[in-house]
């Protein structure tokens, strides 16, 4: 979606979507005449609006917060390669590999 659907489809209007973009809240996919916004950039919207509107966060706050949120993702994505790593070895490697992890709880 481009930058006027996706303020429509958040309700909000542009220059509070040039201030997520200016702190790097919402990193749109930069095209030759216009931003493109993903499924995953609306959901960041609206926790963003949630954040604000519900709960009072200020930017300082939704800083923190979506810093966070990006380490939470990328940890989630290397635990993925992880799993994938330790299912491509024998059972037996797989086996010690699993243990050990269970180990460290």
């Amino acid at each position: 979606m481009n930058h006027l659907e996706y303020c429509e489809r958040l309700s909000i209007v542009s220059s509070t979507l040039t201030i997520w973009i200016d702190r790097q809240w919402i990193i749109p996919e930069m095209t030759d005449d216009d931003s493109e916004f993903h499924d995953a950039d609306l959901a960041r919207g609206f926790l963003i609006l949630d954040l604000t509107e519900t709960m009072g966060v200020n930017h300082d706050g939704i800083d923190v917060i979506m810093a966070l949120v990006d380490q939470v993702h990328g940890l989630r994505a290397k635990l993925q390669a992880l799993t994938e790593a330790i299912r491509e070895q024998d059972d037996d490697t797989a086996q010690r590999v699993v243990k050990r992890l269970e180990a460290m709880r």
